[in-house]
Order: structure tokens, then sequence, then C-alpha cells
């Protein structure tokens, strides 16, 4: 399916230093077996994740549940005296069960946009799993984007990249880390071969400084226009242990037709399965609906097929929700906030399904 890739994220990610993501472990119940994918050869085996599960359930060491999927949300703190950890404690609040991964942004500069495993991420990642968007740009006004060529000759490892290591080598935990994604809809950044490189070389880095614990995260748009691109953007399998995309059903606020959570999600998913991806998890990374004007019931409704759908699409291993205005500075930005009449309920019932949740209501 193709969607309009258009002005997706410049203003909500730069507005929002380290904003929370939220995933919710899934899958207690076992009732199908989805492929498992193959260990990447990237790093060994980090501790255990922090989040309890079911028995029989476990994890593997990429994180990678045998039972169902993670189940999440991305979430925006409504304004600058809101927390991240609030914004988490809220949410569990209104879903009636404990979260447990978050997702946080970084950008690549020496400052605090760009210090990875800040307090507020440690404090989350005490009993939660921490996922981590580091993106190649430096935020503020204007906004600078940086060469992927530049970040893969070294230039940048003891300003930044050698000392983000250090700090997650010392956090421990096992933290998944994606690279500069949405990189397909970009140009302004390289090449493909110098994304490749750059991704490989941070990876590579961090191997070299001993740091084992990072589960690696390859995210692109995965609006189909951009597929011819995707297998040259692509790392390698010894070099990526999750691919991502961000699926929306964009409707009024693109001018699209209506799509269900099944049609938003499963054109790219089959591109994947046949493209030689087969063997690797997928992270619903992003994804949302807006509302249909014609019915006020139907974003309550679009939710409700979420885990039989996901049951015909097993390689999805999470799902999160993004909980959020696409561009809140404009008048039709795209609001994918659980907002509505019944949206919310919804959402939480869902929750409590068995595929959808691993280590049970709390």
């Amino acid at each position: 399916m193709s969607r309009t890739p258009a002005g997706r994220h410049g203003t909500a990610r730069a507005r929002w230093t380290v904003t929370a993501s939220l995933l919710m472990l899934l899958g207690a119940s076992c009732t199908s077996t989805p492929p498992t994918a193959q260990p990447s050869r990237s790093a060994a085996a980090p501790p255990p994740s922090p989040a309890a599960t079911t028995p029989g359930c476990a994890p593997t060491d990429k994180l990678v549940p045998p039972c169902g999927a993670y189940w999440g949300m991305y979430i925006a703190p409504r304004d600058n005296r809101t927390t991240v950890g609030q914004a988490v404690g809220d949410m569990e609040t209104q879903l009636g069960r404990k979260l447990d991964i978050v997702f946080s942004y970084h950008d690549m500069s020496t400052g605090r946009n760009g210090t990875i495993m800040r307090e507020d991420e440690v404090a989350l990642g005490r009993d939660r799993i921490l996922l981590l968007s580091w993106e190649a740009k430096i935020w503020g006004t204007p906004e600078r984007t940086l060469r992927w060529r530049d970040i893969a000759s070294g230039a940048m490892d003891a300003t930044v990249i050698d000392k983000q290591a250090v700090r997650i080598k010392e956090y421990g935990r096992p933290v998944m880390i994606g690279f500069d994604g949405e990189m397909d809809r970009r140009t302004t950044s390289g090449t493909p071969a110098e994304y490749v490189a750059a991704y490989r070389h941070i990876h590579d880095r961090f191997r070299d400084l001993g740091v084992t614990n990072v589960v690696w995260v390859w995210a692109v748009t995965g609006f189909l226009e951009y597929k011819d691109t995707w297998k040259s953007l692509y790392p390698g399998d010894e070099y990526v242990d999750w691919v991502s995309y961000d699926p929306y059903n964009f409707a009024t606020c693109r001018g699209a037709a209506w799509k269900s959570f099944e049609q938003t999600l499963k054109p790219t998913y089959d591109w994947f399965q046949a493209n030689g991806f087969a063997a690797k998890p997928i992270i619903i990374g992003e994804y949302g609906t807006e509302v249909d004007p014609r019915d006020a019931s139907a974003k309550a409704k679009w939710f409700q097929g979420i885990p039989e759908a996901l049951k015909r699409m097993p390689n999805i291993k999470a799902l999160l929700q993004w909980n959020a205005v696409l561009n809140p500075e404009s008048p039709d930005g795209c609001d994918f906030r659980l907002e509505g009449p019944g949206v919310v309920d919804t959402f939480a019932e869902v929750g409590r399904d068995p595929y959808l949740n691993q280590r049970g209501t709390s």
C-alpha cells in the first residue's frame, strides 16, 4: 500500500527532546507458533530482560517473544511540565496494566538531547526494556542534518559515539537501538551505501568497545513507493536483529481511503516476507489511525481486530501505537492520539488479549 510520506516527523521530534514510547510485552497463550527469527551474530547475549514473562514464553537473547508480540505506544507529553515518567504512569493508569518497554529519541549532539541513558531513561529501565532511536541530526532551530559519510569515517567517535557506547555498557541491561530510522525518505544525509557504512561503523564501534547488551533495529518508513531502495539501505543480517516500519491509516488527514488495521500493515509485511527478510522479527515502530468523520465509532473499531490480524502476520513481534499529533503546528496535522468515543477502552481491552499480553495484566 502506498502512502504519502511528506512532513511526517520533523516538527514533532525536534519539539520533544527525549520522548517516551511504550510497548507492552505480549503473547502468553502460545496458541500459535510463529517462525523464530535467526539470532544475529553481531554481539554476545545480553543480560536477561527486566520484564517478567509467562513461563515457556521468555524472549530470546535478542528480545524476540516466542508467543505473540510486544504491545505498546509512543507518548508525547502534553506540555513541557510533564515528564516522561509521568506520561508513562498516566498511560499505565488509563490502560490498567504495566507497560514494559519505553522508546526515546536522541540526536547526535554532545548535549542533553544526545545523552543516551539519561537519568529518566535509567529510572524507567529499572522494570522496563528501553528502545532508543538515534537520529543523525542536531536538533534545534535550524535543525542540522549530519552526513552519514562523516559518521562512517570515525570523525564522531571520540566526541559522540564512544561516550554513548560506554554509557550503554555501564547500564548493563538489554537495550534496543535503531540508527536513523526512516532514512529511505531522505537524501540529504547521503547515499544508501553511505548509510550502510555509518550503521555498520556504529555497530562495530560498539562491539570493539565491548558493548554486548545492544539489540540492533533497522527501520524504514514502510511506504511501498520506497521499496526499491530498501535492499540497498540494508546493513546485512549480521548487523540487524529486528526490522521495523511505520504504517498509518492516514485517512482524512491525507485525503486517503479508509483502511482497516490489517489493510494498513499487510502490504509492506508481505513485501518483507517475499524479499529476503522473513527470518527477521518485525517491529511496527509506529502505527495509528485518524478519525472517520462519517462514523464517530470507527477509530475505536479500528483497533478491535488487532489480535486476529497479528496472528495472520506472525513475524510482527512488536507493535507500537503512535500516541501523538504528527504535525502539531498544522491544522490537519494527523491526530493519532487515543482520543474519541470508546477509543481508550477498546485499546485497553485489546491489550488484555492473551496474544498481546505476555506477562498478564498488573
